[in-house]
């Protein structure tokens, strides 16, 4: 009687058919072990050994300047003394428009004040806080342009510099 080949049973390393049955092993083997990497590494808490690295960003948030580009040229900057010492307003003016601002010509306050402030008319408060940070200001010198701000003629100015005694130095 002759066997079938099928029937007949292959010490390790031979082939049966086709197939060698040790490659066969290894193949399936090396295939679960992987997989079992694959799913503990998925799965495994963030910070445990096998974890996939993370990265992790902090916003940027900007308090002073809002972070929007001014066309510095459409915007109308008056400076005023508001202080006893002469000669500020131009200084600032000068520095305000060497930064590619359209300055006015320099004034006097009616009044002087004890501390800088920046006033910015209705939609330019990016304005006037990136002037006030470009003068070394915090953010609160900066206020909405009122009737109230001593200076005459300001009626139509985007933005209104009053210069106290601490950018007079």
């Amino acid at each position: 009687m002759s066997r079938d080949s099928s029937d007949q049973t292959s010490p390790p390393g031979k082939k049966v058919g086709h197939l060698d049955l040790t490659k066969a092993g290894i193949v399936a083997v090396g295939f679960v072990a992987a997989v079992f990497l694959v799913l503990s590494w998925s799965s495994s808490p963030k910070g445990s050994p096998g974890a996939a690295p993370t990265t992790t960003s902090t916003p940027t948030v900007r308090t002073t300047v809002p972070p929007t580009t001014v066309a510095r040229a459409n915007v109308k900057v008056q400076v005023a003394n508001a202080t006893s010492t002469p000669g500020v307003a131009t200084r600032v003016t000068q520095t305000l428009q060497t930064q590619g601002w359209n300055t006015l010509p320099p004034v006097n306050s009616t009044t002087q004040v004890a501390s800088s402030m920046v006033y910015y008319a209705s939609g330019k408060k990016v304005a006037g806080a990136q002037i006030a940070q470009e003068l070394g200001l915090p953010a609160t010198a900066i206020a909405p342009l009122t009737a109230a701000v001593p200076v005459t003629g300001a009626t139509g100015d985007d933005i209104v510099v009053l210069v106290g005694p601490n950018l007079a130095s």
